[in-house]
């Protein structure tokens, strides 16, 4: 097996993104905004078939890893509202140091985002890529325009 193509391999984007998506949401509210929407500005990319990468294969891993990140932080703040809500709403945050929160906030993150990933980048290394190219080329290349222009009188 190539280990470029190794899922527990390229699955370790995943908490790399969601590293820098720690940094978003630990330093303020606009820039985890921010982030979310250029993630989903990735999604919008693969679903338009917008060349983010040079290879098909690294548009896919962008698409997996935003794919995941996204629900690594649903399942991730899910996991931190209903585990890590204490009773203490009105104090200073205890003896949690700001780098213990910031390795906590990646921690809840990564912990859903790591596996989501390393399957879904096992399903991209079943499927036959430049084969399904050719196949959306072709569609494309065969379109002819809306039904509409197809009329003998306009």
């Amino acid at each position: 097996m190539n280990i470029y193509r190794n899922p527990f391999i390229v699955a370790l984007w995943a908490p790399v993104y969601q590293l820098v998506a720690t940094v978003a949401i630990t330093n303020d509210f606009l820039m985890m905004a921010i982030f979310i929407m250029c993630t989903l500005g990735l999604l919008g990319a693969y679903v338009s078939d917008f060349p983010v990468l040079s290879t098909l294969y690294m548009n896919e891993v962008a698409h997996k890893t935003a794919v995941s990140s996204l629900m690594g932080m649903l399942l991730g703040f899910i996991l931190f509202l209903a585990f890590g809500t204490g009773g203490n709403e009105g104090s200073d945050g205890g003896m949690v140091s700001a780098g213990g929160k910031f390795m906590a906030t990646w921690g809840v993150l990564t912990l859903p985002a790591y596996p989501l990933m390393a399957y879904l980048i096992s399903g991209v290394n079943k499927r036959d890529l430049e084969a399904e190219d050719k196949v959306r080329k072709g569609k494309r290349k065969n379109r002819t325009g809306p039904p509409i222009m197809k009329k003998d009188g306009f």
